[in-house]
């Protein structure tokens, strides 16, 4: 590894200007969104428990504390209720009726029109596949054709399976989709790995020889976190061998 060089040292290096492909991972998924407005205000109240403690279900008792209700079993009550109305329903009729015996019915149809009270929503979301980092606004021109590709297309991971639920939303507020607000809930998101796929950004990158015949690459409006991982890049590393060669080439035409 090499320590950057100063932009004053830069100045008096022989450099050349290039271009390098970076990866961008492109996450295709279904989001059910259940529309709280629906509801009666208790089963909203149910539903939102249901929403925001996925991973592990409070007790009768939990969620009555939380919702102010003193006795559990009007929350018991509910949860049968919406369990007959198809809202819910049951996973294991061997145990009591709690949150942890029975989920929301994702296929449920309300009213005469047999609309769903499930709402699917189709959602993209684009990663850095090098940094790992969330892009909220996918780069324009991208291509599925590298040149200089900063690592080798057949050593990209497998297409991703899964996104946590929390994750999910997170990324969702932060992208601002439309179907993220206060009166409906994210309860589920399926990626859809066979929609994957890796595209590819080409990136303008300028490139100073240094004195021991090594690059360094400054990439034109790179994250933090992209420049980090191109400086630690060492120098054996395809990426540079064909840096170097473009640069070559590039001197001879001019030569002659």
């Amino acid at each position: 590894m090499h320590e950057p060089l100063s932009t004053k040292s830069d100045e008096t290096l022989p450099c050349f200007t290039a271009a390098i492909d970076w990866p961008i991972e492109i996450v295709y998924a279904e989001a059910c969104i259940l529309p709280f407005g629906r509801y009666n205000p208790l089963e909203q109240a149910v539903l939102q428990i249901f929403e925001r403690f996925t991973e592990q279900p409070p007790s009768l008792k939990d969620a009555a504390e939380r919702l102010g209700i003193m006795d559990p079993a009007f929350i018991e009550a509910t949860l049968h209720q919406m369990v007959e109305k198809g809202i819910l329903e049951r996973t294991d009729t061997a145990v009591p009726l709690d949150f942890a015996g029975c989920r929301i019915n994702t296929g449920f149809s309300q009213g005469g029109n047999k609309s769903p009270v499930i709402e699917k929503h189709g959602v993209q979301f684009c990663f850095d596949a090098v940094t790992s980092e969330h892009i909220p606004v996918p780069p324009e021109a991208l291509t599925d054709c590298p040149t200089n590709p900063v690592i080798e297309p057949k050593k990209l991971p497998a297409n991703r399976t899964h996104l946590g639920l929390d994750k999910a939303r997170q990324l969702a507020e932060i992208q601002r989709e439309p179907f993220m607000s206060e009166s409906a809930g994210l309860i589920e998101l399926t990626v859809l790995p066979e929609r994957g796929q890796y595209l590819w950004q080409t990136l303008p990158v300028t490139c100073f020889t240094q004195p021991d015949g090594s690059l360094r690459c400054q990439i034109e409006q790179a994250s933090e976190c992209q420049q980090e991982w191109i400086d630690r890049l060492d120098q054996k590393h395809p990426v540079f061998r064909r840096l170097q060669i473009e640069n070559s080439e590039k001197r001879v035409l001019t030569t002659d």
